[in-house]
């Protein structure tokens, strides 16, 4: 990371993450912090970041999902700003896993 600016913003994602109690079988304080990080360091933007994962955060609390889906979906979204266009990654991502053409459906 490049500035402290990054790394604040990086430790206090992981900070609501693990205040959130989300269910986790393995993950610990240290792997949020290295998924918030890889996803900052993709998007080189800690407002950017901030948004991405609050709103990671919120979905997996509204649908009672585990940490091990954030942290899933936080790679999924690093996947995303790297490509810079979501309907092309979604379409890569739906061919690689064999998925039906309605699968991007699903997604919207």
């Amino acid at each position: 990371m490049n500035s402290d600016e990054e790394r604040n913003v990086v430790r206090l994602l992981a900070y609501q993450w693990a205040k959130g109690d989300l269910p986790t079988r393995r993950l610990t304080y240290n792997d949020y912090v290295r998924a918030v990080a890889s996803l900052q360091s993709i998007t080189e933007d800690p407002a950017r970041t901030a948004v991405i994962v609050s709103a990671v955060l919120d979905q997996a609390k509204e649908f009672g999902c585990s940490s091990e889906w954030v942290q899933d979906e936080l790679k999924f979204e690093a996947q995303v700003e790297a490509t810079g266009d979501r309907a092309h990654w979604l379409n890569l991502d739906v061919a690689a896993n064999d998925a039906s053409d309605e699968s991007p459906d699903l997604y919207n």
